[in-house]
C-alpha cells in the first residue's frame, strides 16, 4: 500500500529524536511525555510541519518494504538527486532512517522505532491530504 501525499506550504522545522527525548526526559510519568507522543511530534515536525514533509513522506513510504540508495529513491519518485539527498540527511539525522555504509551506493532503511510507527505515519499523510 502506498502513500499519497499532497504539496502542502508550511514552515520549517528540525528536531532530532535525542534532543526531543532528552528535553523531555525518558519518564513517561503522568507529567511528562510518553514515548509515542514524543515520536508522535517528532514525525510531525519532520513530516506534516514542513514544505519538504510530503517528498519526505514518500521516502519514509518507500523504504517500508525496500532497502534503496539515493539513486533509487531520485528514480522512483521522479525527483531531483540532489533533492533526495537533502532529505535523506534530514531523515538520518533525526533517526527515521539509517544509511547502511558511507560508501558509494549505500542503501537506507527505516529505524527500528519508525518500523514500529508505520501506521503513525498513515495517520500524519491521512491528514496532511485532508481525510
Amino acid at each position: 500500500m502506498h502513500l499519497t501525499v499532497a504539496s502542502i506550504p508550511s514552515t520549517s522545522f528540525l528536531f532530532s529524536v535525542s534532543s526531543i527525548i532528552c528535553s523531555f526526559g525518558n519518564d513517561s510519568s503522568p507529567g511528562n511525555f510518553n514515548e509515542s507522543r514524543r515520536f508522535k511530534l517528532i514525525l510531525w515536525s519532520i513530516v506534516g510541519a514542513t514544505r519538504g514533509g510530503p517528498n519526505r513522506a514518500r521516502i519514509l513510504n518507500l523504504l517500508i518494504t525496500d532497502s534503496l540508495n539515493s539513486h533509487q529513491i531520485a528514480k522512483k519518485l521522479n525527483l531531483d538527486h540532489k533533492t533526495i539527498r537533502h532529505h535523506l540527511k534530514i531523515l538520518t539525522k533525526n533517526e527515521l532512517i539509517i544509511k547502511s555504509s558511507e560508501s558509494y551506493g549505500a542503501t537506507y532503511t527505516l529505524t527500528d522505532i519508525m518500523k514500529q510507527n508505520v501506521e503513525l505515519l498513515k495517520e500524519i499523510v491521512t491528514k496532511m491530504n485532508g481525510n
